[in-house]
């Protein structure tokens, strides 16, 4: 029997097609049919999809890779206007009172929108099709908007779901610890004076974002952000919780994140965290920990047998050098078989939004921190950055892999790199060597959002200009100049 025709709105062909399905097929010389509604018709051979199929517009990729987008799982998007401005001798504790609480306090709404318009654009040029932002966008409806425009995928929490703010002090909020200038410090914690304060103002915005799912084919969906880091009462966590399960979303949460906080939580619960929130019924499979750097063995199993996912995000503890790629079991929970997927944490961490890079770090570092050079492969960080991602998200039934019936998220790349070429092995020259790099053509959605490395619907370099300007003007009135770099260095000469 001949197979049925094909009526497509966009047909890729030529590609060196990453199916990242459950049996990692590969089609050397593939195509993927894309429906009017968005959604993956077919995958397969371009021969055999090709002779019938009549699409509309047609994308040759010329051999190079096309794969799924990448999926960002852990995402402070507000924070681009004032990317770069702390200085390394900052500590990382005093961040919160001298710039992040300052930024809250400063930043308008229109501002937000053009911190996450940029985020966006940086994460499609990236490979990046959908985000997961942590719940620190003030006004959300600003990051919807941004995304929309930009036409990426977004997962957007209520804004800042606290009861305890004073927890950001990492723990330091007990003179009896022996630091009574610490303990007044987190007392005279700045206040974000947008944000819920009790309570109750946080249970009057929790579960806001989730009136976007009510529309099944909504680029802009909402899930359960708690901050966490001791900022969330138990009670408060327990109750986001039922929350994310009746509307059968994620509930988002920072964990573990730095040593302060982790023993912070230890010394509040009388035990390991995740142990707790095991017991409690808190930790479950769809609960994303954002961070997890510091694990005990009694919590790996715990977090095994739940099922619940982290977001690693390995340059953003790099930065601030908390030690996760040499003390954390992100790579020995992925070989377990735990859903490890990836994160850039925020401008000011990372310092920039690229998955491949996130996904290049776990892999080398696992290697190096194991002396292996089989710990993790390629392989395993192209499925952390879409299906393990698209999993943390709980969008894994819609995106991840290229599949019929879902949705048609693709990245296509280009060959015409010094990176891929000669290509001799495709993934090994896309993830050792080319990367984001190599990001040529992007689609969301079935809708061509980058082509040959230019947006089709928005114009960057206005855009560009209006962030810098609102960026100095931000700044002015944080009151905030940013410093050089001033750490006690041996002076050096050449010769």
């Amino acid at each position: 029997m001949k197979d049925a025709p094909i009526e497509a709105k966009l047909l890729i062909r030529h590609g060196y097609v990453i199916t990242m399905d459950d049996a990692e097929t590969v089609f050397e010389d593939g195509a993927v049919a894309i429906g009017a509604n968005g959604r993956i018709l077919a995958v397969g051979d371009d021969a055999g999809i090709a002779g019938r199929c009549r699409a509309s517009e047609s994308i040759d990729a010329h051999g190079a890779p096309v794969h799924p987008g990448f999926v960002e799982c852990h995402l402070h998007a507000s924070y681009q206007l004032f990317r770069g401005a702390l200085p390394d001798q900052l500590v990382e504790s005093d961040s919160f009172d001298s710039f992040e609480g300052h930024f809250y306090n400063a930043v308008t709404d229109e501002d937000e929108y053009l911190s996450v318009l940029l985020a966006c654009i940086e994460m499609v040029r990236n490979g990046t099709t959908c985000f997961m932002e942590a719940g620190t966008v003030l006004t959300p409806e600003m990051a919807a908007r941004a995304a929309r425009e930009v036409g990426i995928r977004a997962v957007l929490g209520d804004a800042f779901i606290w009861d305890q703010p004073q927890g950001f002090a990492q723990g330091k909020t007990d003179a009896a610890e022996g630091c009574a200038t610490c303990a007044a410090q987190a007392r005279l914690h700045t206040v974000l004076r947008r944000a819920p304060q009790t309570k109750d103002e946080a249970l009057a915005t929790l579960g806001k974002q989730i009136l976007r799912n009510s529309d099944p084919d909504a680029l802009v969906t909402g899930h359960v952000a708690v901050l966490g880091l001791g900022t969330a009462s138990e009670d408060l966590m327990m109750q986001a919780k039922a929350c994310a399960d009746a509307a059968g979303v994620t509930l988002n949460i920072h964990q573990s994140y730095s040593p302060a906080d982790t023993e912070a939580d230890r010394r509040r619960f009388g035990k390991d965290p995740l142990v707790h929130l095991f017991e409690t019924g808190f930790l479950d499979r769809n609960v994303t920990f954002g961070h997890a750097n510091h694990l005990t063995d009694t919590e790996c199993e715990a977090l095994l047998e739940r099922g619940a996912s982290i977001a690693w995000a390995p340059a953003a503890s790099m930065m601030w050098g908390h030690g996760s790629s040499v003390h954390g079991r992100h790579a020995e929970l992925w070989r377990r078989g735990a859903n490890v997927a990836l994160g850039s944490d925020s401008p000011n961490w990372s310092n920039d939004f690229d998955l491949w890079r996130q996904a290049s770090i776990a892999v080398l570092t696992a290697r190096d921190v194991r002396m292996d050079r089989t710990y993790l492969v390629a392989e395993d960080g192209l499925h952390m950055a879409t299906r393990a991602g698209a999993r943390a998200v709980g969008l894994e039934k819609a995106i991840g892999s290229l599949e019929p019936g879902k949705r048609a998220d693709i990245v296509i790349h280009t060959l015409d790199r010094p990176e891929m070429v000669p290509s001799t092995n495709m993934i090994r020259n896309l993830f050792y060597a080319s990367r984001s790099k190599s990001v040529h053509t992007v689609i969301i959605d079935g809708k061509v959002v980058l082509e040959g490395g230019a947006f089709r619907h928005i114009d960057e370099r206005a855009i560009f200009a209006e962030v810098r300007k609102a960026s100095q003007a931000l700044l002015a009135r944080m009151g905030q100049k940013v410093a050089p770099n001033r750490l006690a260095r041996p002076l050096r000469s050449v010769g």
